[in-house]
């Protein structure tokens, strides 16, 4: 059974964070720990509360998890202060945590900010360099490069910006731009395009978070990094299709659609 943690925010609503990462991850065929550093109150229309983990049980938590079944991959995602981005380097660091994936979250699916503006000059500082890979959006692309993206060139440009501070792979994903929903991998100084049809969907809540656990799964599997994106991508990609739809706004994938269908 190989063993992936996840170190980010708890959504009520079960479509993003902690609750899509533990859904992916299981569904996949692995076993999913959690470190929770905010917990939110959101739906699919957006966030109206958030109160952030303090810094010694966020420490807690990660040694609780490191000293007892050691993760093979590690997803971050919500971290909502420069502060509790220190501690969890630190413990990363500690503990040798290895297949570090690291979603930038900055905003949700809805718009609503959910990363302080300061934060990201300690993510570039001291969390990217850890990362075997980062996995921005387009909007999370600019803000990392300061490059304003317009198409694929653009997106090329920011990704080598963003792997000056990266010491791992950069996916810099296309999907909110028109047109088809390609993403760009740059890994080891190569440009590498991962082809994606756009699904005419609404229900995208949670959409980074399940890849960027996907991906860590994979990792964790002992795939290639091009290969546990390229699996992680169609995973996505089938979570959408699917169909499920809830909520009033834009609503969650369908994460176990798999295994529902075998039932």
């Amino acid at each position: 059974m190989h063993t992936v943690l996840s170190i980010a925010g708890s959504d009520s609503s079960g479509g993003a964070g902690i609750q899509a990462d533990l859904k992916t991850v299981t569904c996949l065929g692995a076993y999913g720990m959690t470190v929770i550093t905010a917990i939110t109150a959101q739906n699919t229309t957006g966030v109206s509360g958030m109160e952030t983990v303090s810094q010694k049980l966020v420490a807690a938590q990660m040694d609780a998890v490191f000293t007892d079944i050691p993760p093979e991959a590690v997803k971050l995602g919500m971290i909502p202060t420069p502060e509790l981005m220190e501690v969890i380097c630190r413990k990363l660091t500690a503990h040798k945590a290895k297949n570090i994936v690291v979603d930038p979250v900055m905003a949700a699916t809805s718009g609503s900010l959910l990363m302080e503006e300061r934060t990201v000059q300690t993510l570039k500082e001291q969390l990217l360099p850890l990362a075997d890979i980062v996995t921005p959006n387009i909007r999370e692309a600019e803000i990392l490069s300061g490059v304003s993206i317009e198409d694929r060139k653009d997106m090329e440009e920011a990704a080598e910006r963003i792997a000056v501070y990266a010491s791992g792979a950069v996916l810099v994903k296309g999907g909110h731009l028109s047109g088809r929903a390609d993403d760009l991998l740059y890994y080891k100084g190569k440009r590498i395009w991962i082809s994606g049809e756009r699904i005419a969907s609404n229900n995208t809540h949670g959409t980074g978070c399940t890849l960027s656990s996907a991906i860590a799964t994979f990792l964790a599997m002992e795939y290639s990094m091009e290969e546990s994106v390229r699996r992680a991508k169609a995973y996505v990609a089938k979570a959408i299709g699917a169909g499920l739809n809830l909520g009033r706004g834009s609503g969650p994938l369908w994460h176990n659609h798999a295994i529902f269908k075998q039932v």
